[in-house]
């Protein structure tokens, strides 16, 4: 049975990718810098409606940079086949401190994103991984903008005023206006 969980009480680690054998493996592509971290799991958490159903992790190789995982309940292809593209969720109070100067996604969502003036932009409403970029979701008055996570841009996170202070290079708060504004007139 699936429990109820408070917004952010859960974060995101991994997603299944595929079936690895005919004994109900999954490959996962971790979310993480180590995906070695996914070895010290004993359980991870399904979204399973409004809540999040708890599975045993079994069995733990990693396979370059993802994992391949053993889950309790997960004992055929088949199975296998039917997690793919589902993901896996740990407690965010079990989560390992993040490097100093670093962030998970988690503690990003809901920043309210500034200009270096002061003047407000929106709210970091989701993250994007691009590869290996990733890219805040910032909603405002003048809709969706899009900001490279990078020094450069995002020039200081306080987490105690749960702002982020953007200097963005010039035109880039506009191209999703401007984007915006085509759509409606075709």
């Amino acid at each position: 049975m699936a429990e109820p969980a408070p917004v952010n009480e859960f974060i995101v680690i991994a997603e299944v990718d595929r079936p690895r054998g005919l004994n109900g493996e999954v490959v996962v592509t971790v979310f993480a810098d180590d995906p070695g971290r996914m070895a010290r799991l004993a359980t991870v958490f399904f979204k399973e409606g409004s809540g999040y159903r708890e599975i045993a992790v079994e069995g733990y190789k990693r396979l370059g940079g993802r994992a391949v995982l053993m889950l309790s309940g997960c004992a055929s292809v088949e199975q296998a086949r039917a997690l793919v593209g589902r993901e896996l969720f740990i407690r965010a109070t079990d989560s390992t401190p993040a490097p100093e100067g670093r962030y998970y996604a988690h503690q990003l969502l809901g920043l309210t994103a500034r200009l270096r003036d002061g003047r407000v932009i929106g709210a970091v409403e989701d993250l994007l991984r691009q590869g290996s970029q990733t890219l805040l979701v910032v909603r405002g008055a003048s809709g969706e903008v899009l900001v490279p996570v990078v020094g450069s841009i995002c020039v200081a996170f306080d987490m105690e005023a749960r702002t982020v202070t953007i200097d963005p290079p010039e035109g880039l708060l506009e191209l999703n206006v401007r984007d915006k504004a085509h759509k409606e007139q075709a």
